[in-house]
C-alpha cells in the first residue's frame, strides 16, 4: 500500500471516528407529550408545537418506537403532527435534523367556480360544502353547512364536482329532453353521473334548504335565529398535508329590527387529518348586545323528528339524519334509498349556557326546528367543533346515536384537557 492511500484511509477512519464520537455527545432535541386527562384518548388529534422552538429547517420526528411522523408548518408559526397512541401518560418524540420525507396530503379545500362558488373541503373522514357568493347573489336561501357522504379515505371532492358540472353529460341529458325523452335523460343524469347517487366513493343526500344545516353558528335574539346566509369571501390559509384551515368573511349584517347597527362575521374553519370535527372560531366586529346570543344549530328533519338528543353539561348536541326523502325519484327510490343509510351531526360548545330544540312556527326546507348549543355568555368569539359519522363508510366505526353521543363526549373531554407539550433541547 503507498504512503499515499495509507495517509487517506487514516484520514477517512479519523473522520468517521470524529463524526461519530459528535453524534453521540450532540444532544437531540426531543418533544414530549403528557396526557392531562387521566383516561385513554381515543380520538384522532394534533399535537402543535411552536414552529420557533424546533431548530431546524428540515427535520425528522421519530417515536420512541422508531416510527416516523409527518408533519406540517402551519399558517400561524405551529409544527403539527399526529398525536402516537399513548400507552401510557407519556409520549417522548425525537427531533431528528435532516430532510423529512414528503406525505400524501389527507386534506384538502378550494373554491368551486364552476358550481356557484361553493367552498368544499374535506379530510379522509369528512366532507364539507359551504355556500358562497355566487348563491347569495341568486338570493337562494341556503345558510347552513352541506355534507358530502365519504365511503373510503381518499380525496373525492374534485372529482364530485367534475362530475356534477360535466358539461359533455349536460349537453346530452339536455338534447334527450328537446326529443321528449325526459325519462331517459333523468336516468342518464341519475346514473350517469349525478353526485346524489352513491357510485361507489359516496354522495350528497344531506338537505339544508333555509336551516343552520348540518352545524353552523348564527345568532340568536329571543326565539327568532339570525342566520349567517352565505360567505362573501374564502381565503385558504393552510392547506395540507395534514390540516386545511380557511378565513370566510361574510356580509354586514344587522343584529335586529329595532337596531341600526350592523356587524360582520369572521369564521376560521379548521380541518386536521383523521379527525371526524371541525374547529370553527367565529369573531364579530363588535361587541353583541346582551339581547343577541351566538349558537351552534343541527337541522331536524320532519322524517326522524324525536332523533336528536343533547347533553348540556358538555354543551354536545346530536342528530341522526336519514337523507332528503325527495331527492330521488318515486320509481327509484325502493332501489336508492337503502344506499343513504344514517348520518349522525353532532356539535360540541365548550363552556355551553344550555342545549335545547328550537322549533320552528312552520315547516321550513322540510325541517320542523333545530336543536341547539348555546355559547358562553357575553360572547363575541366563540370556538366550536362541528362533525359527523355516516354508518355505511368504509371506515365506519358509528352505527347508532348513542355511540356517537359517546365519541363526542370523549372528544370534548380531551378538548378540555389538552396534550401537554414540552420540548427539551
Amino acid at each position: 500500500m503507498s504512503f499515499h492511500n495509507k495517509i487517506t484511509r487514516g484520514a477517512a477512519v479519523t473522520a468517521l471516528l470524529s463524526a461519530l464520537l459528535c453524534s453521540a455527545t450532540v444532544k437531540q432535541p426531543v418533544i414530549t407529550l403528557t396526557n392531562t386527562l387521566g383516561a385513554a384518548r381515543p380520538a384522532s388529534e394534533m399535537a402543535e408545537i411552536d414552529a420557533d422552538d424546533i431548530p431546524y429547517a428540515d427535520f425528522a420526528l421519530v417515536t420512541q418506537g422508531g416510527d416516523t411522523l409527518p408533519w406540517q408548518r402551519t399558517y400561524d408559526g405551529k409544527i403539527i403532527f399526529p398525536r402516537p397512541v399513548m400507552q401510557g401518560k407519556a409520549v417522548r418524540i425525537t427531533v431528528a435534523e435532516g430532510k423529512a420525507g414528503s406525505i400524501a396530503p389527507s386534506v384538502f379545500g378550494r373554491l368551486y367556480p364552476e358550481r356557484q362558488m361553493d367552498f368544499s373541503l374535506e379530510n379522509d373522514r369528512v366532507a364539507y360544502r359551504i355556500y358562497g357568493p355566487e348563491t347569495m347573489r341568486k338570493k337562494e336561501r341556503l345558510y347552513g353547512y352541506d355534507i358530502f357522504l365519504k365511503r373510503g379515505a381518499a380525496l373525492v371532492l374534485d372529482k364530485f364536482y367534475d362530475r356534477q358540472c360535466d358539461k359533455e353529460m349536460w349537453n346530452t341529458v339536455g338534447k334527450l329532453r328537446a326529443m321528449g325523452q325526459r325519462e331517459l335523460a333523468d336516468d342518464v343524469y341519475q346514473y350517469g353521473f349525478c353526485y346524489h347517487v352513491d357510485h361507489g366513493e359516496g354522495m350528497d343526500i344531506y338537505k339544508v334548504g333555509a336551516t343552520l344545516g348540518a352545524g353552523t353558528n348564527a345568532l340568536l335574539r329571543g326565539e327568532d335565529i339570525i342566520y349567517p346566509w352565505c360567505f362573501r369571501q374564502a381565503e385558504v390559509l393552510d392547506n395540507g398535508p395534514l390540516r386545511l384551515t380557511v378565513r370566510l368573511t361574510f356580509r354586514p349584517f344587522s343584529i335586529g329590527s329595532d337596531t341600526d347597527d350592523t356587524l360582520y362575521e369572521t369564521r376560521i374553519l379548521t380541518l386536521d387529518a383523521g379527525s371526524r370535527m371541525v374547529r370553527a372560531s367565529i369573531s364579530y366586529s363588535a361587541d353583541l348586545p346582551d339581547a343577541v346570543t351566538p349558537i351552534c344549530g343541527i337541522a331536524v328533519h320532519k322524517e326522524n323528528p324525536g332523533a336528536y338528543a343533547m347533553d348540556s353539561k358538555q354543551g354536545i348536541i346530536v342528530y341522526e339524519d336519514l337523507g332528503d326523502p325527495d331527492i330521488y325519484r318515486k320509481k327509484d327510490r325502493n332501489r336508492l334509498d337503502p344506499q343513504k343509510g344514517r348520518t349522525f351531526i353532532g356539535c360540541i360548545m365548550p363552556g355551553s349556557t344550555g342545549c335545547r330544540f328550537l322549533p320552528f312556527a312552520r315547516e321550513t326546507s322540510g325541517a320542523v326546528g333545530h336543536v341547539i348549543a348555546a355559547a358562553p355568555a357575553a360572547s363575541h368569539a366563540v370556538t366550536y367543533y362541528f362533525g359527523y359519522a355516516w354508518d355505511r363508510s368504509d371506515n365506519a366505526a358509528i352505527h347508532s346515536k348513542e355511540e356517537w353521543m359517546t365519541y363526542l363526549r370523549q372528544y370534548a373531554a380531551q378538548v378540555s384537557h389538552p396534550l401537554k407539550v414540552r420540548i427539551s433541547k
